[in-house]
């Protein structure tokens, strides 16, 4: 990334070009706790919401929480079995980290705990076929107990920890890679060093954090300190990933969660529609800077805290089971830092305009591509650009200056016209239904130039990474005792169904079925959705 100078004419040029080392990108994703969390789901929530956001943007990289030592088989399945609900067809690539570690005795044993870990995660990959767990760290953010950054000062013991937990991955076939250290912040910043020296023959990919205050100025900074990172990583011959990141804009970060958002994160008004250009800008300086993939917190909301107990019946033990595995206990955290909301009381699940930046981010610039380096003679501009090993690319331009007419000129050859999508932060493309926004055009690549028009403070996606076709129509659609039913879809590229009630829209959702106050299919409509954003016809 290079600035080449600043205009302000209205008009501005990115320059791609193709890059000297073809480092292949890892994806973007999101810390996806909700995996942990379904025993607290509604079926609505659940089908309308989560599965459905997940399977519209289809994460190809993801950070949760698992891999606990303790985890009992109840809980592993069904992690497993919301595993198969998304990761699997989404191939998404996991990072699994186990929490906080439990507070430590004075008798620890390294060994048993790994191999208790190893044994676990051995049933969840070899039985369940959860082949895409692929990276594993002891510990978040290097935290013990109640205790942030525990092994900071005790490094020796975290040592032990990581040498005892690659061996019993070996001894048990697993070719799952270690993380290290997954610290956080500028001041652990030096912990990556301490794992080059003292764990690099078991660590496969170093990892860092960084939530910031985040100003369109403070680019060039974040790029230089992550470019370092990168940089002393490729010197051992491993690369680094970005494992949590979060943003602010405008706003006192005072690092504690509150009730309705993590302090200077998902605030109302321009604030938090700026604060959605800042998160995605600040993933993509991670993947312009060479990063191996990049995890935002978080996917969804976390519900509101409740009591940790146990109890006889199996809604009480699920209840119990979410609490302790699922970071550091629902009964003594908040986080409302996702895309959407989680809020039953209220049946409050719409979307955060974050959706609309990250959702495109992530679902375009995903695994297996190779990153553009690119120029810009506006240094009010940011932009990333991939191509994918299908030919197709895409490219994202970020604006914090007046609107302007933007020339992409483009060293990839391009085999159909760009779709663009677009964020306005004056006016966020909002759906009750967490759709997200749909092409606002497109535009034809002429001797490989590009020209579209941004909006003031705005982010601009152009892809060719598409399809243009209709979906199979939706049969069989039908009332029964009050629910309206319809046929699964068996087109290959189906990613969920819209529901229409007198042509207006009432529901998006994965499921078969929705409850309506009707007796008969009059006037309601159903069709498929791809997972290109196509919206099939309903049968006629």
């Amino acid at each position: 990334m290079k600035h080449n100078g600043s205009t302000s004419s209205g008009k501005a040029v990115v320059t791609f070009q193709k890059p000297t080392m073809r480092w292949l990108w890892g994806g973007f994703g999101f810390h996806d706790s909700e995996a942990t969390m379904t025993p607290l789901m509604t079926d609505e929530f659940r089908d309308r919401r989560v599965l459905k956001s997940f399977r519209e943007i289809s994460p190809t990289y993801s950070r949760l929480f698992a891999g606990y030592a303790n985890w009992t088989k109840e809980a592993m399945d069904r992690f497993a079995d919301y595993y198969d609900a998304t990761f699997r067809p989404a191939g998404t690539t996991l990072y699994v980290v186990p929490g906080r570690m439990p507070a430590l005795t004075e008798d620890f044993d390294a060994d048993a705990y790994a191999e208790a870990v190893a044994t676990r995660l051995e049933y969840l990959v070899k039985e369940r076929k959860c082949a895409k767990i692929r990276y594993y760290t002891a510990t978040n953010e290097l935290s013990v107990g109640s205790t942030y950054c525990w092994f900071g000062s005790h490094w020796e013991l975290y040592v032990k920890v990581m040498k005892a937990l690659h061996r019993a991955f070996r001894r048990h076939g697993l070719d799952i890679g270690l993380m290290a250290s997954d610290a956080s912040g500028p001041e652990n910043r030096e912990t990556i060093d301490w794992a080059i020296r003292d764990l690099n023959e078991q660590t496969e990919v170093y990892c860092w954090h960084r939530y910031m205050v985040y100003r369109p100025e403070l680019y060039g900074k974040l790029h230089a300190t992550l470019l370092n990172c990168v940089r002393r990583c490729l010197a051992t011959e491993k690369r680094l990933s970005l494992g949590e990141w979060g943003a602010s804009a405008e706003k006192e970060w005072l690092g504690r969660m509150i009730n309705d958002g993590c302090t200077g994160f998902n605030y109302e008004g321009a604030a938090a529609n700026l604060g959605a250009m800042a998160r995605a800008e600040i993933g993509l300086c991670a993947m312009n800077a060479g990063c191996v993939n990049a995890a935002s917190w978080t996917f969804c909301d976390y519900p509101d805290p409740f009591l940790r107990e146990d109890g006889d019946t199996a809604e009480e033990k699920a209840r119990y089971d979410v609490a302790r595995f699922s970071g550091h206990g629902l009964d003594v955290r908040y986080n409302k830092c996702g895309l959407f909301r989680w809020d039953d009381e209220n049946r409050d699940y719409s979307s955060y305009p974050d959706l609309y930046t990250m959702g495109y981010l992530v679902k375009l610039f995903r695994k297996g591509s190779r990153v553009l380096p690119w120029t810009s003679d506006d240094d009010a501009l940011r932009a990333g650009g991939v191509t994918n090993p299908d030919g197709s690319a895409s490219f994202v331009v970020t604006n914090w200056g007046g609107a302007k007419d933007v020339t992409l000129e483009i060293p990839h050859l391009l085999d159909k016209t760009l779709r663009i999508y677009e964020y306005d932060s004056a006016n966020p493309p909002f759906n009750a239904f967490n759709d997200l926004q749909s092409p606002k055009g497109t535009v034809a690549a002429t001797d490989g130039k590009a020209t579209v028009s941004v909006p003031a403070r705005s982010m601009t996606f152009l892809t060719t990474d598409y399809r243009d076709r209709t979906p199979s129509a939706v049969a069989d659609v039908h009332v029964e005792d009050g629910v309206l039913r319809w046929t699964a879809s068996a087109d290959p590229e189906h990613c969920y169904y819209r529901v229409f009630e007198d042509g207006r829209q009432i529901a998006s959702t994965v499921a078969t079925s929705l409850p309506v106050p009707a007796t008969d299919a009059t006037g309601f409509r159903v069709v498929s959705v791809d997972k290109w954003g196509n919206e099939g016809k309903c049968t006629k």
